[in-house]
């Protein structure tokens, strides 16, 4: 199935034959059963064979079967034994982003963000990433009221909330400090899947003294790391 591609959709068996080092005869074998369950066709006008809709139906089961809560579980110890932090992951729901699932720090004095709990998207790093990365209008939309303060450092003007947004964007992760609690901070990194949404968000957070400037850069590898193996296994390519 590989052989075939965006640049050459179509192949006879003598290709088919020379690519996969197999003989006419066994390529026009294995043709047939895969027309006959409808995994490729052959174009009537050249004799050449293509890739099937049957293919179709197959990735809508594959793809049925993940979601961003599931695929990232199985990552999320390795992240916290890395950070000793705890880590989230986030989904939109409406204006707000929630918790859905989540591994806690093994520290004493650690951030409690427990699944289900709610939190606006302009003053979180996990709603940073979510506003970054979706269509211009839907944010527009969610930004078009006035930006609620939490703290001293939520960021409430928005020329400087686009800007921080176009950041996001460009380095692929946002960072927060203070902005929605005092003394935490946070980083968080988008998970896409295989239309290039973001399906969801992978955030690290705790204490500020742990995770302030020049300390939480130090989380940005690892979370990247987990965040683009998570994409990759819901299908991003």
């Amino acid at each position: 199935m590989r052989s075939f591609t965006e640049a050459e959709p179509e192949l006879g068996v003598i290709e088919l034959g020379k690519r996969l080092n197999l003989h006419k005869s066994t390529v026009s074998r294995i043709l047939t059963t895969l027309q006959e369950e409808g995994l490729v066709g052959q174009n009537p006008e050249t004799g050449k064979y293509r890739l099937g809709v049957g293919l179709v139906s197959l990735a809508g089961v594959a793809l049925g079967r993940l979601n961003v809560r599931g695929v990232t579980q199985p990552h999320l110890n390795g992240l916290v034994e890395v950070s000793q932090e705890t880590v989230n992951v986030v989904l939109q729901d409406g204006r707000d982003c929630v918790n859905v699932e989540r591994v806690a720090s093994p520290r004493q004095i650690r951030y409690v963000g427990w699944i289900g709990r709610r939190m606006p998207m302009h003053c979180t790093a996990a709603g940073k990433v979510l506003l970054a990365f979706m269509e211009t209008a839907e944010r527009e939309t969610l930004l078009s009221g006035p930006l609620t303060r939490y703290t001293d450092k939520t960021v409430t003007a928005k020329s400087r909330m686009e800007a921080d947004l176009s950041h996001v964007c460009q380095q692929g992760y946002a960072i927060v400090h203070e902005e929605f609690e005092d003394e935490f901070s946070a980083i968080a990194a988008p998970v896409f899947n295989h239309t290039r949404k973001v399906a969801g968000v992978i955030s690290i957070s705790g204490p500020t003294y742990r995770m302030g400037p020049g300390q939480i850069e130090n989380f940005i590898a690892p979370l990247l790391e987990t965040a683009n193996t998570a994409s990759a296994e819901m299908g991003y390519l």
